[in-house]
């Protein structure tokens, strides 16, 4: 099972879709959740408008009918609207060639073999147009993404734009653009706080926003409107594109950003994830000059956090955790007056407390696993981390606050919220 590009979110996963239309094949690398429960957003769409000979050559093969090989055969058929074009069609060892790697995209999950597959694919496709090897270029950054090379996928997905904003680029479907600027956007910020610069992390967040406002469902009059309505389709990258505003010091946006993704989760009845994000969005606050709507905005997150249940002991640690990180921000900000400085007291031992005690609660849950015979929980595949799903959870506490690291590449901490905070820490010196 798989849902639209808009309204799903990305994980390394990777699975094969079909739409409705006749002339798509649709590769979206994003698990099988319906909404509510929304998992991480897709990101491929393959179209193209190839030439109706291969059609004959694809029915001359003796080929299980299936989603992959229906999907391969519609996509080398050309739309109605598609223009002619003089080049040579597609030979049968290219379309074979093409087949092989999607099957291991697709099928076998294996990005690695697909990527040599498609590499050799991209040069077979050369003397096709620019709006099928944009698709081309534009999957293959996944596999890159999959391989944990985001900055080759961030080259691909740039391939992939340049050709599609190029001459012909506009024949491809409407969906490719948003999809390759979410595929960048995600890449970028996949790289990590320690290695992305702020103009990475602008690029990151307008790629972000276009994608919003060109996946939104009505013709709004305001872009605005556009990327509310694009992130009712997919919180998760409103949350993201919050965060690569917050990379990019441009904190303000950052917490619009936040804002309209927890009215997003919360629309679609995801309350944890909601309340993750409004405690991002006075997180960002709380770096900006304007503490008074920093002070504000995390003391009505906070409360809400009594609102977030649910059957996932994960998701719950995590809004434990960004309490926690909600409640040393409002701390760092509060111990800067002298007339705030007993609230400051308190917020902090409050959040070492509710560390404290997520960390004993996730050990007795290890022990009891122990117990039982099961094991330790299985280790989590490698895969880029930039999605909401990959803040901190039980591993958190007051100490590692104190970790200049901890702060800046696994909290996205700016150093303006850095600064604050080491003055608190003097508190326990």
């Amino acid at each position: 099972l798989n849902i639209p590009l808009v309204a799903t979110a990305f994980r390394a996963s990777l699975n094969i879709a079909r739409r409705p239309s006749t002339t798509h094949l649709n590769l979206i690398p994003s698990p099988p959740l319906e909404i509510p429960k929304l998992a991480n957003e897709p990101n491929s769409i393959i179209t193209s408008r190839s030439y109706k000979s291969v059609q004959s050559k694809f029915d001359s093969e003796s080929i299980q009918s299936n989603d992959l090989v229906n999907g391969i055969r519609e996509w080398l058929i050309p739309s109605a609207n598609a223009a002619t074009s003089a080049a040579a069609p597609p030979t049968s060892g290219e379309v074979k060639l093409l087949r092989d790697a999607f099957g291991a995209l697709y099928g076998e999950r294996n990005p690695t073999k697909a990527e040599e597959l498609l590499s050799q694919a991209i040069k077979a496709w050369e003397r096709q147009a620019p709006d099928e090897r944009a698709g081309l270029y534009r999957v293959r950054g996944d596999c890159f993404a999959g391989m944990l090379k985001p900055e080759l996928a961030v080259q691909d997905f740039t391939t992939a734009l340049d050709l599609l904003y190029g001459p012909g680029g506009d024949l491809a479907d409407q969906e490719e653009i948003p999809a390759a600027r979410l595929g960048r956007a995600r890449a970028q910020l996949g790289m990590g706080g320690g290695t992305t610069t702020k103009e990475q992390y602008a690029q990151a967040a307008e790629d972000y926003q276009i994608a919003l406002r060109l996946t939104a469902r009505e013709d709004w009059d305001t872009n605005a409107e556009r990327e509310e309505d694009g992130a009712t389709r997919n919180p998760y990258a409103a949350w993201e594109w919050g965060m690569a505003r917050r990379g990019a010091g441009d904190f303000k946006g950052a917490s619009e950003s936040h804002t309209i993704a927890s009215r997003a989760f919360k629309e679609i009845g995801d309350r944890p994830r909601s309340v993750i994000s409004a405690l991002d969005a006075g997180i960002d606050l709380a770096a900006s000059d304007n503490l008074k709507d920093a002070r504000t905005s995390l003391e009505k997150a906070i409360k809400s956090t009594t609102a977030a249940e649910g059957n996932d002991i994960e998701l719950l640690q995590r809004v434990i955790a960004k309490e926690g990180e909600a409640r040393i921000a409002l701390a760092s900000i509060l111990w800067g007056s002298k007339d705030t400085k007993p609230e400051a007291e308190d917020q902090l031992f409050q959040a070492c407390a509710r560390m404290d005690q997520l960390q004993v609660d996730a050990d007795a849950r290890k022990a009891l696993r122990v117990k039982k015979g099961l094991g330790p929980e299985p280790p989590a595949p490698a895969r880029l981390r930039y999605t909401i799903d990959d803040t901190v959870g039980p591993e958190a506490s007051c100490t590692r606050y104190k970790n200049q690291e901890f702060l800046s590449k696994t909290l996205l901490w700016p150093e303006s919220l850095q600064e604050k905070v080491s003055k608190l820490n003097k508190l326990g010196e």
